[in-house]
């Protein structure tokens, strides 16, 4: 590659109201592989007058058009990275997005779970004896502590909340006697949404 090409353009401009014009100046750039060697060369020449950067085939319109090229070739490429870093922020926001939502999905309550995993969890968590979580399933009696949650809540509720836990097939995460309940066995809400969780494995 022995052709010449521009190695260096530089600009020397003047403060306002200076008589003196501004000047720049041409360097050229070869490489050039001798003969017999391996590798080329590289050989700059002297910094050129305009007339001589012009009489080289490098007018200041080539020059200056050159410059412009590589300038915008430069910003296309930083456009085209930054683009593509955009993609990748982009692609791995979704990504984190879905296992977030897998995740909330894992951790949340299931809607309802049956009778017999309710009272098995409840059992299983040492909230109630065994013998009253199969009791309560076969018989419908309540166990003791869920008895007495039944019977501190106001008197107008107490028939339907019996009625509830002593018949029901099936809990309800959602249902408000989940929270009454939880609030007297000592469970708050995520414990809840773990006991469910929990239930739903059984």
């Amino acid at each position: 590659m022995d052709h010449p090409y521009l190695y260096e353009f530089l600009y020397r401009g003047r403060p306002p109201g200076s008589a003196e014009p501004p000047a720049w100046h041409v360097v050229l750039g070869r490489h050039v592989t001798a003969p017999g060697a391996r590798e080329a060369q590289f050989l700059a020449s002297g910094a050129l007058t305009p007339a001589q950067a012009e009489a080289a085939g490098f007018p200041l319109s080539a020059v200056l058009a050159g410059i412009d090229a590589a300038a915008l070739a430069g910003r296309d490429a930083a456009l085209a990275e930054a683009e593509a870093a955009r993609r990748e922020r982009d692609a791995a926001a979704a990504e984190r997005d879905a296992l977030a939502a897998q995740l909330a999905a894992l951790q949340a309550a299931p809607a309802a779970v049956s009778d017999r995993q309710f009272f098995q969890a409840l059992a299983l968590a040492g909230a109630i004896t065994p013998d009253e979580a199969l009791a309560a399933v076969m018989t419908g009696v309540l166990p003791a502590p869920i008895a007495a949650a039944v019977a501190a809540l106001p008197e107008a509720e107490r028939f339907a909340a019996r009625m509830l836990l002593s018949g029901a097939t099936a809990f309800e995460r959602s249902h408000p006697i989940a929270a009454q309940l939880g609030a007297a066995l000592g469970y708050d809400a995520a414990e809840l949404d773990a006991l469910w969780r929990q239930a739903a494995d059984l």
